[in-house]
């Protein structure tokens, strides 16, 4: 995990002066430094512009806007223009095009469409990055890069011949020898076995189903190829001027989110936050706890501005109140630099209905309003709230492999895939302070958490389980799932009785199994009466150990599970190991939670509904607490500490309560 350098907190917008007419730059500019904004981000999608002709280089325009934004004491978030480049390139290269599935290239007329691995490309990318930088090189009012924009977006996948040519050397690399393949993949499996390495192809159509194992080595070596054009793209901006910081903005299918920070040599993660995309708050709190887990502090480049809309969806509008208090949403998880998406509503193109601050007409109106009041609130808080990490208590493990797994392989799960995003959103509805972190063996860092979630890892190593055991051991209670521990590296079934690797430590087996068709529930009854629906697949456990205990029990109504456990617990060190014999949807995970939560005794940092969100940070000697009402009525929020200080109405809170309005977010500073 990378930490940024900034020294304070950049407040800014996105801004594209080539979709406006010349006569608009210096008023934007002013108008923009008057809005409160200290950045702006420019220049990701203008390649067009900056390379008419193959060759031929510009900079006119964006000189104008760095000029201006020197004029107005505005620093510059500058983008290499590289996901979508001009027609000359698809017409003159066509080898550079992305390739669907069915290996049809796709075509100039939108973004996107070129791939990672085509030599012409990324001779042309490194070209027009290299202009850039050595342009810019000297403008102190650039502060930082973000690298291409959004990667995988819209389309995670790519099949053109270099796509091909690229996955053989990344098999070799990987594996030495064919024979070594053949293992992983299991090619005795309907006679798949491959020969050489030249005979072996990405997943193509074939009559039925794909080889899993070679769908899961394609996950990693896209991933790997977008890793790589990340880092190939950072070296070019740190050679002109190695003061600059180097960012991307976001994590989309097939990335391995860890690798891009680490590997792909940014100074810090950036994330796009749209929160009207969900329909429950607790989704987006999700979105920006993966940032957190992947950068602290981390930026957001892109952040909900109005109504977004492309050419078959348009979002709500968002709610008087609303665009503040997602913002707020967001610097609360850890977000030390956000920056609107965008300054003015494009009059043309694809995302002509993706509404920024202010419209197309060019009216001011509540949306910038909203933005202006963020900045005049932004500078009532002192520069320790930016820096003061959030208070750990529970965390959630990720995992690339895993759910690539459960994305594109054994599907059969549905919806169950998202469990633990489930649990993170059920413990933020409760005020509980809750982390990601991500599966790496034993560079794991758990320490701090009381609560450990590990939903079904189904490839697990060694190294994993021996620090999850460590956890527990010092007091923490760990929560595993179906299926975890079943597969190897390779996503080959174990040869071990379920949960496998975990058998040994947990006190249990696996007597029998289902699927569970969509929309059937299965009750697991505790003993005080209270249920836990398990969906999608559900096990029969036989405890196994002296002090493991049944947490709840299967009914009698079905033979193959009457009389078997369904979740049990078995004392581990000073902690303790519960597994879950199903998956759970958000049901279940609010049931198992009330009981867990108990028995570990956490407890949310204020009494408030589930409307409310809390965020703690710790600056030592101060911390501060924000409180954000996602409700569309007033909340009371009881149970502050005392003495608490609202830095943003600038009073003490006469009592250890507060009441949020609509929409409504506080700070608290206290001791």
């Amino acid at each position: 995990m990378k930490d940024m350098i900034f020294d304070q907190f950049h407040y800014g917008v996105c801004h594209y002066p080539e979709h406006e007419p010349l006569e608009r730059l210096a008023s934007d500019i002013a108008r923009i430094a008057r809005a409160g904004f200290s950045f702006v981000r420019i220049g990701e999608g203008a390649w067009g512009y900056f390379e008419p002709e193959e060759g031929q280089f510009q900079f006119e325009l964006f000189d104008k806007v760095i000029a201006q934004c020197k004029r107005h004491d505005i620093k510059v978030i500058f983008g290499t223009p590289t996901y979508c480049a001009p027609a000359w390139v698809s017409e003159k290269y066509p080898e550079t095009l992305r390739w669907n599935f069915s290996r049809i290239p796709m075509g100039h007329g939108s973004r996107r469409n070129f791939n990672y691995t085509s030599p012409k490309y990324l001779e042309l990318s490194d070209k027009i990055c290299t202009a850039l930088a050595e342009h810019y090189k000297k403008k102190k009012q650039i502060i930082g890069w973000q690298l291409d924009n959004e990667f995988n977006c819209h389309m995670d996948v790519s099949y053109a011949p270099s796509d091909e040519a690229a996955f053989r050397v990344w098999l070799k690399n990987k594996y030495g020898k064919i024979e070594k393949l053949n293992e992983a993949w299991g090619t005795l499996f309907w006679s798949q076995q491959y020969g050489s390495f030249d005979e072996v192809h990405l997943p193509q159509p074939t009559a039925t189903y794909l080889n899993p194992h070679a769908l899961l080595d394609e996950s990693r070596f896209i991933s790997d190829c977008v890793v790589a054009f990340a880092a190939r793209q950072a070296a070019i901006l740190r050679k002109a001027n190695p003061r600059w910081l180097i960012t991307h903005n976001g994590v989309f299918s097939n990335v391995n989110g860890p690798d891009l920070v680490e590997k792909g040599k940014l100074n810090f993660f950036s994330h796009d936050q749209y929160p009207a995309f969900v329909p429950e708050w607790g989704y987006a709190s999700s979105w920006l706890i993966r940032a957190r887990s992947l950068s602290f502090p981390y930026a957001i480049l892109e952040q909900q501005a109005g109504p977004g809309g492309q050419m078959i969806y348009l979002h709500a509008t968002p709610r008087p109140g609303q665009i503040r208090l997602w913002a707020w949403q967001s610097i609360a998880h850890g977000a030390k630099m956000l920056s609107y998406f965008r300054w003015r509503t494009c009059a043309y193109g694809s995302e002509q209905h993706w509404h920024g601050l202010i419209d197309a007409d060019d009216v001011e109106g509540r949306r910038l309003a909203e933005a202006r009041q963020m900045g005049v609130e932004l500078a009532k808080l002192p520069k320790a709230v930016f820096d003061a990490p959030v208070v750990r208590k529970a965390v959630v493990l990720r995992d690339y492999d895993n759910e690539v797994n459960e994305k594109r392989i054994n599907t059969y799960v549905g919806e169950a895939k998202e469990e633990h995003e489930r649990w993170a959103m059920e413990l933020a509805r409760r005020q509980i302070p809750v982390d990601y972190v991500w599966r790496d063996g034993n560079k794991l860092n758990l320490s701090g958490y009381s609560l450990i979630v590990a939903p079904h890892l189904k490839m697990i190593d060694k190294q994993t389980v021996e620090s999850l055991l460590q956890a527990v051991q010092r007091g923490a209670t760990l929560v595993i799932g179906a299926q975890s521990g079943t597969k190897n590296e390779h996503l080959h079934i174990v040869s071990q009785q379920a949960p496998g690797i975990w058998r040994k430590h947990i006190g249990v087996e696996v007597e029998d199994w289902s699927s569970l068709p969509r929309g059937e529930v299965r009750n697991a009854k505790m003993a005080d009466g209270r249920t836990v629906p398990l969906i999608a697949f559900a096990e029969k456990l036989k405890t196994t150990a002296r002090g493991t205990t049944v947490l709840a029990s299967h009914d009698a109504g079905d033979p193959l599970f009457a009389g078997g456990a369904a979740i049990t617990r078995t004392p581990c060190g000073k902690g303790a190991i519960v597994y879950v014999g199903g998956y759970l949807g958000g049901e279940g995970v609010e049931a198992l939670a009330d009981e867990v939560l108990d028995a570990v005794g956490l407890t949310g940092l204020v009494d408030a509904t589930a409307n409310v969100e809390a965020i703690a940070r710790d600056a030592g000697k101060k911390k501060y607490l924000f409180l954000m009402n996602h409700g569309a009525k007033a909340e009371e929020v009881r149970g502050l500490p005392e003495k608490s200080r609202d830095l943003i109405a600038g009073a003490v809170l006469p009592a250890r309560t507060i009441t949020l309005p609509p929409y409504g977010v506080a700070v608290l500073e206290h001791h």
